[in-house]
Order: C-alpha cells, then structure tokens, then sequence
C-alpha cells in the first residue's frame, strides 16, 4: 500500500484531482445514518482534498479529515466517532490491504460505518500507468471481506456498490 500512497500522493499534487466530489451522491444515506444512530461525530476515511466539506450540510460538527495522500490530512485519527464514511476510496486499496484498513475503519467507528465503493475501472490512471482502481470487486465480496476482516459487529454497516456490480447492503 505504501507505494500507493506514494503514487497518489503524486496524483494529488494537481489541484484539481480528488477534490471529494462523490460525497453529494451519498448524502441521503448518510443523512439517515446520522439521524438513526443520532450521530454528531463524523469520520471521513479517504476524503481527498475535503473540499466536499467547505459548506458542511450534515447535522453533525464538521467531520475528522483523513488520507494519507494528502499532506494536510495525512495524519492518522485518534480516538473513536460515531459514524466513518468513506466514498470512492475502498476500490484504490490493493485487495491484499482491505482486511488492514477494514479493522482499522471498525475500530474508529462506535455506530455506523458508510462504504460507497465503485466498481468499474476508473478514468484516472496513476503515475505509474497503472489504473486507479485497483479492487474491482461485487458487492458479496465487500460484504464477506467486511465480516471477515472487521474487529466490531456492534455497528450498522451500510455498503453501497455502484459501476457493474450495482448493490446495497446493511449488515
């Protein structure tokens, strides 16, 4: 995963890649997240440049920023909060890093966790060639990896795939 992050750091060096625009198409089931776990502290894992938080319209503080391809964001989150959302990240994690970064995501969560994750190859292509998207997975296997790799089950998870695995799921 280092290098990665390595290469999406590189990416992230032009303003105008990964400002955080496909957080506006979750908003609904986040909004209803939040309202039936009566959350007021929020995670985002993965959230690009934030930029989708300059006019924060969730009924919560403004979120906890990470991602650790982002120099302003890139240090790690201490402690817990009630819901983590992450949108347009997971597919960019190499498969053999998920079940890492799932514990991690279930150990900062302590009411929900909220996954939207593509699933078609991206239009980005990193630095080294490679396609951004690099897990390209059905929703059965986001939601068998999540139960296999995530320390809690004490929180509602909602995932949401979209591209040619289209699904949603609460487990």
């Amino acid at each position: 995963m280092t290098d990665y992050i390595e290469q999406y750091k590189q990416y992230h060096e032009n303003n105008n890649h990964y400002q955080g625009d496909n957080l506006a198409p979750q908003l609904p089931h986040i909004l209803e997240l939040i309202q039936t776990t009566q959350s007021t502290t929020l995670l985002d894992y993965g959230c690009g440049k934030g930029n989708q938080w300059t006019n924060n319209i969730l009924p919560v503080s403004t979120p906890t920023l990470y991602d650790p391809a982002v120099p302003e964001h890139e240090k790690k989150p201490k402690g817990t909060y009630h819901g983590v959302i992450s949108t347009d990240v997971m597919e960019h994690i190499p498969e053999g890093q998920i079940p890492q970064v799932f514990q991690e995501i279930s150990k900062y969560a302590t009411r929900f966790v909220f996954l939207a994750i593509a699933t078609d190859p991206a239009i980005a292509i990193l630095p080294n060639g490679e396609n951004a998207h690099c897990t390209i997975k059905p929703l059965d296997w986001w939601v068998d990896e999540w139960w296999r790799c995530a320390v809690k089950d004490d929180i509602t998870v909602h995932i949401k795939t979209y591209g040619q695995y289209e699904g949603y799921q609460v487990i």
